[in-house]
């Protein structure tokens, strides 16, 4: 797999924003809100990322697209281990990652919370799969 993170992982339509944003399933770790939704496995990609740095929470532009490229490239390195699971799960998933700190992160950090928030994420979609259709 390519360590790259290309326009069809992204999640840009607006529907399907809007979508994740009413039934997407949410948890929090700081300093992330995220909310996830699963997709059928037809879709071009496994995971599809939205990233948001709210402006209420870091005021410089500058503060909020470094903030933004650094949330990029801790997940773009360690997007293979959620696609692994993804695949094996026959399943695929977009997913919103919201910023809500007020301070300027680091990138050992981020690293870390972005870790854990994938191992996560696996768990509860693994835990929403199993758990019986109501």
């Amino acid at each position: 797999m390519h360590n790259t993170f290309s326009k069809k992982e992204r999640l840009c339509s607006q529907k399907a924003i809007d979508e994740l944003m009413a039934q997407g399933t949410k948890f929090f770790s700081h300093p992330f809100m995220v909310r996830w939704h699963t997709l059928p496995k037809d879709a071009e990609t496994p995971a599809r990322l939205l990233i948001i740095v709210p402006k209420r929470r870091l005021r410089h532009a500058v503060d909020r697209n470094r903030t933004k490229r650094l949330i990029r490239e801790c997940y773009r390195q360690q997007k293979h281990k959620l696609y692994a699971f993804l695949n094996e799960q026959n399943t695929s998933i977009d997913l919103s990652l919201s910023y809500a700190d007020n301070n300027l992160p680091d990138y050992h950090t981020l690293w870390d919370k972005t870790e854990k928030i994938l191992d996560r994420l696996m768990s509860e979609i693994e835990k929403s799969q199993t758990e019986p259709e109501q």
